[in-house]
Formats: structure tokens, sequence, C-alpha cells
């Protein structure tokens, strides 16, 4: 028997997530399979953050990126409000803001005054200096500059989504399929008028599948490093006169009243390259030199490495959106970032226009088991006392 449907999707991160979301707001009869558990690879290990083109301005001009997420903000913020292309008014805040901060020396952070906030500014009206008493505890010098972008509780996002696919969300992976749409689930054979996959590292996999031979994708790797216990929370970048900032921080409450700092930018790509205890020595020692007065000697420190795996660009520029690759029936995409997984389902509502793909009655889901939410990098890593 096979089991018809308009969509399916394969992949439980936030691109598939968000897209099946809203084709089924749309009328689409839409099914999602992960392989794995919700969340997969890229999402929780994610930071959570909502960019509104900021930090993409740190070489002093507004760039492709920074002027597509500069619209990002407010239509997430409406999804949250409950009055958005989808009702994610479920999911927590962990700030409803960030923060830019020097950290550096007083050359570059005169640089990043000069400079970088001013591009900040034209990207985002809404960037503000922060009067002295206003400034995160954790943080004695300015200037300091408040961004409104929202950092989330990611599980929560997950689970809001998932809740507008309940019923339709399964465990499993795509055994062998074809560009005409037929594909099978264990041992169930489905037939879609289109095929989507949102798999991240996955789509290598389809792609190899599909007989592509040319490079198509490729991986970033990261390694986020993780510190506990903090009492303090902070939400931002750490920036210096250089094109990334040189950390970035969000912070994750532990169960016992404290918070876990989970920490990017330059510090999880300089990670990426060198063993984990380098990377974490390397971690502890920035720490020192942006914190100075802080006690970075007792604390617990982990490490999380993850590839980003995105569409094949020239390397030199982060895409300035998401990229979405057509093989008969069957869509490729990645989002490059959370923040622009609406704009990921717009392409994909688009193309099906486009092909004519209407919404059909929904058929009653199949028997199959269902995916389980993934879990926080913090939850299961191996904590040491370098």
């Amino acid at each position: 028997m096979t089991h018809d449907c308009d969509i399916i999707v394969f992949g439980g991160g936030i691109a598939g997530l968000f897209t099946a979301a809203r084709l089924r707001s749309e009328g689409y009869d839409v099914l999602l399979a992960e392989k794995d558990a919700l969340g997969g690879v890229q999402t929780l290990a994610s930071q959570g953050m909502i960019h509104g083109g900021q930090k993409y301005t740190l070489q002093g001009k507004v760039t492709a990126a920074a002027t597509t997420a500069a619209a990002m903000p407010e239509r997430w913020e409406a999804c949250f409000k409950g009055t958005g292309e989808l009702d994610l008014s479920a999911v927590k805040m962990l700030s409803e803001s960030q923060v830019m901060f020097p950290a550096g020396s007083f050359l570059a952070n005169l640089f990043s005054r000069l400079t970088v906030f001013a591009a900040a500014k034209a990207v985002n009206g809404k960037t503000r200096k922060l009067p002295r008493g206003a400034f995160p505890p954790v943080l004695k010098h300015g200037p300091v500059y408040e961004m409104q972008e929202c950092v989330l509780d990611v599980k929560s996002l997950i689970a809001a989504l998932a809740e507008s696919l309940k019923g339709r969300i399964f465990k499993g992976a795509a055994k062998d399929f074809s560009t005409d749409g037929h594909v099978t689930i264990g041992a169930k054979t489905f037939h879609a008028k289109t095929i989507l996959f949102t798999a991240g590292a996955g789509n290598e996999a389809a792609l190899k599948q599909l007989g592509i031979a040319e490079q198509r994708t490729q991986r970033r790797p990261l390694r986020q490093i993780m510190v506990r216990p903090m009492q303090h929370a902070l939400y931002g970048h750490g920036i210096t006169g250089e094109p990334k900032p040189r950390m970035t921080i969000t912070s994750h409450p532990d169960g016992a009243g404290n918070y876990v700092w989970y920490l990017g930018g330059n510090v999880a790509e300089r990670g990426s390259k060198v063993p984990e205890e380098e990377a974490i020595s390397f971690a502890k020692k920035e720490m020192h030199a942006v914190f100075p007065d802080m006690d970075w000697d007792n604390k617990e420190w982990a490490s999380y490495a993850v590839d980003r795996a995105e569409a094949l660009s020239d390397g030199t520029h982060l895409a300035a959106g998401p990229c979405l690759q057509e093989y008969g029936q069957v869509l490729v995409a990645w989002p490059t970032k959370l923040t622009f997984a609406p704009l990921l389902a717009d392409l994909v509502l688009d193309r099906l226009k486009e092909n004519n793909i209407t919404p059909a009655s929904a058929a009653t889901p199949p028997d199959l088991p269902e995916a389980a939410m993934g879990s926080y990098p913090w939850e299961v890593a191996t904590w040491i006392k370098p």
C-alpha cells in the first residue's frame, strides 16, 4: 500500500519544522520524518539568537546578510505574539535583547565605536547605547550597545512547532527515493507531490542518492565551549576591530540557580581547528583577558564539536539567505541560520505555487514511531576542571 500526501519533509531541525508548520498552516498535507531526535545536530547546538543583522556589520559596512537579517526580528516577534504566520506564543525567551560590548584593546574598541555601531545602526535603528547603570552585571567597561534581538529557549521553539504538526512527525529516514516523489520510510511506501530535504549534513546523502556528482554542500566546523557555574547571565557579542566577534555568549539555566555560559564566535571557530584540551585552554585565556575580574580557575569546562552543514558558497561571504535546490519533485534546502527559517518557508511555498502544487485533503497519517526531543550540548557534555 502506498500512502499519498502533498509534502514529506526529511529533517527535524529548525529548517524542517518551521517549513513543515508553515506548509501545514497553508493547508498542505504534510509529514515530517527525523532519523534521530527533534532539534537535530545543528538546531539544539545553536545559541538561539534571532539576529537582526548587527553581527554581520563588523566589517564596518552593511552586507547582504545584514540586510536580509534586518527584517527577521520583527517577523519572529509577530509569531511570538501569536499574530504572525505561525502561532509561537508558547515559546520561552531567555532574553528579550542582546548586547555588543568591547572585548579588545583601546584602539580596537575605538575602531568598533566609530564604524561597527554606525553600520549596526544603519541596519536596525532600534540599536541603542546603554547608560552605565544599565550594563549587564559582568560588564565593567563601555560602550555597551543593546540590540532588540531576542534569545530563545530553543527546546520550547521545537516543542511549539512540533505541537502544530502533532501526529505528523515520525522517526525514520528515507531508505530510497526518486525524483518522481516515491520514497520508502521503514517498511512503508509513500508518494508525495514534493519531497523536501532539510536534513543538514543528511542532505549530502540525499544528493549522493540523486546521483549529483558535483559538490553542492560544504561543512563549517565549530567547537562551542561551555563553562559553569556562572552567577550572572550574559547574552551578546564581545567585539574588537576584527570582522567577527571575539566571542558570542548566551546563558542557560543549570538547574541549580546558576548558568552555563555557551561560547561561540571566534572562540568556537578557533576551537574547531585544535584538540578539545587546547580549545578549552584557549577559551579560558580569552575569558581571563576579557573578564579579568572573574575567577576562571574554579570553573568546569566542556566543548561540543559540530559541523554546520550548508549549501556551497564561494567561502568569502556569509550566505545572504536560505538556499533551495530542485531535482524533479525533490527539493534540497538549507536555512543557513535559525534566523532565516521563515525565509526558507517562503522559498518552498513560492516553489510549490510555481509548480502548481496545491493543497489536497489531508489523509490519515501512517502508523510510524514518533520522533522525540533531542538534548542540549550541556545536558550531555563531559565536564572537566582544567
